[in-house]
């Protein structure tokens, strides 16, 4: 899953930014992989989306905040949960934002299928756009008015495969799906000014501990009736963490310093083709007839936003 970076960006050289371009891409195939990672896992080891969310957010957060207290000092880390504003704030988005988005992705994922779970996340713009325009009582530009309607007519399509009174997709997987996407328009829409204050990097290490904390009270990460796993298991737990989480958030944040966060986006958009490529291949999930092009409806919503994105980021000032 893609994070948004508020800092200005240069115009890069073309060799740095082939080099962020392959970041941002390289990011995003490890998000897509982790999704279907955690699929067998849920399906082979039954794990529960609790833990599984409790050790990715607590091993990411504690991560991210080692590298920032060695760069910048403990006082510099510790600074938000000192201020009572930005503490009370903080807490909201690492549970209505930061852990929510995580735990109904995973359970979208065990529900249903890591395919249709990273895909009905991807829905979140038209829940931004929605948003929006209520909150400041004006029409969608037209452009978004297209991404709305084909994110939710490609949602249709997805989970009944064209078919009216009928669901291809477990009712558990549909409603995690839907709320992914909806944290995930909170995840980008609240925390503006928190960020601008106090820096991405420790906001969400921050956040990633107070969801894991949280997480661990729902389940506890040395439960006493966790099952034994085998060596593949072990090594999939690891990609989830390590790849899929830390290595795919660094990437990420890594190629916004030679490309646009509106270009990243649009690399990013490669997560749900690589989370369905690998369901597919993988795990022999199938998509039919209709589903397919719910799909391809809802990716090229996310596309044709950012599109948008990038063109009037880069046009002249």
């Amino acid at each position: 899953m893609a994070t948004t970076d508020h800092s200005p960006s240069l115009i890069p050289a073309k060799s740095l930014y082939g080099f962020g371009f392959a970041m941002a891409l390289i990011a995003a195939v490890f998000w897509g992989l982790s999704a279907v990672a955690a699929q067998k896992l849920f399906d082979s080891a039954h794990l529960s989306a609790g833990w599984l969310v409790s050790v990715r957010m607590g091993i990411a957060g504690v991560s991210i905040l080692a590298v920032v207290w060695r760069q910048k000092g403990w006082r510099y880390v510790v600074a938000p949960l000192l201020d009572a504003r930005a503490r009370m704030r903080l807490l909201i988005f690492a549970v209505f934002g930061l852990w929510l988005v995580q735990y109904a992705y995973m359970a979208a994922i065990r529900d249903g299928n890591a395919a249709a779970a990273t895909l009905l996340q991807y829905t979140a713009p038209a829940f931004i756009i929605l948003y929006v325009a209520l909150a400041s009582k004006t029409m969608p530009a037209w452009r978004q008015m297209v991404a709305v309607g084909l994110s939710l007519g490609g949602t249709w399509l997805l989970v009944s495969n064209g078919q009216f009174g009928m669901l291809r997709l477990s009712f558990g997987g549909l409603s995690w799906g839907i709320t992914s996407a909806i944290a995930l328009a909170f995840y980008t829409l609240y925390p503006g000014s928190l960020l601008r204050e106090w820096g991405s990097t420790r906001i969400v290490g921050w956040g990633m501990i107070g969801g894991a904390i949280l997480s661990e009270a729902v389940a506890p990460v040395w439960s006493p009736n966790a099952p034994w796993w085998s060596l593949s298991d072990i090594l999939l737990i690891a990609f989830v963490v390590l790849l899929g989480t830390l290595a795919a958030f660094w990437l990420y944040l890594a190629s916004l310093r030679n490309i646009s966060p509106a270009i990243a986006s649009v690399v990013a958009s490669a997560e749900p083709l690589v989370a369905t490529a690998g369901s597919v291949l993988w795990l022999g999930v199938t998509l039919r007839g209709f589903q397919d092009l719910g799909a391809v409806s809802i990716i090229a919503a996310v596309l044709l936003l950012a599109w948008r994105s990038r063109r009037v980021e880069e046009s002249p000032q």
